[in-house]
């Protein structure tokens, strides 16, 4: 595993997300984008380009506790396990990365996101029953919209920009 952390394609993918990870920062400095940010998008990402699974869980979720450091925004064990979600979704299509599978998993991370997150967020400001969970999930929509759109365009910047960096560098190719 030594190995494998040294390697360029390790390094570059750690770097390409922990870039993505700055992103969080946004909605403090532009109001009115929460949940805008590229944090579904290097998820989907890392679990689909880390050969190693540990280090596909490991390399996005440090980049996570490190912005919320950073931001001051404080660990929420929801969070995170929708963004373990989201990792698994890049798992998914590991074997065969194409853009209709980088869509299907993006979308589908982001939904499961929401369905997570907002059942969770549900108990401390809505009623206990089914009309709460409704108004919780409607109430979230603005924020699922938001997520779509910004894994939409940053999955198209990490997933463009890694194609054409081992197009113009074959070293970072994974060695079939």
């Amino acid at each position: 595993m030594i190995k494998q952390v040294h390697s360029s394609r390790y390094i570059v993918l750690s770097l390409l997300i922990l870039l993505a990870a700055c992103t969080r920062a946004l909605p403090v400095y532009i109001p009115h984008i929460w949940n805008f940010t590229a944090v579904g998008a290097l998820a989907i990402f890392a679990g689909s380009q880390f050969q190693n699974k540990v280090m596909a869980f490991i390399v996005p979720l440090t980049a996570m506790a490190i912005s919320d450091f950073f931001l001051g925004s404080g660990f929420n064990a929801v969070v995170y396990i929708g963004f373990i979600v989201m990792v698994l979704c890049g798992v998914a299509i590991k074997n065969k990365v194409t853009p209709m599978k980088i869509a299907i998993a993006s979308v589908a991370g982001s939904v499961l996101f929401f369905l997570i997150t907002n059942f969770a967020f549900l108990y401390p400001w809505y009623p206990h029953n089914l009309s709460g969970i409704t108004q919780s999930y409607i109430m979230g929509l603005p924020f699922l919209g938001n997520m779509l759109v910004a894994d939409a365009i940053y999955g198209t910047i990490l997933f463009g920009s890694f194609y054409l960096l081992e197009r113009s560098y074959p070293k970072l190719s994974i060695v079939k």
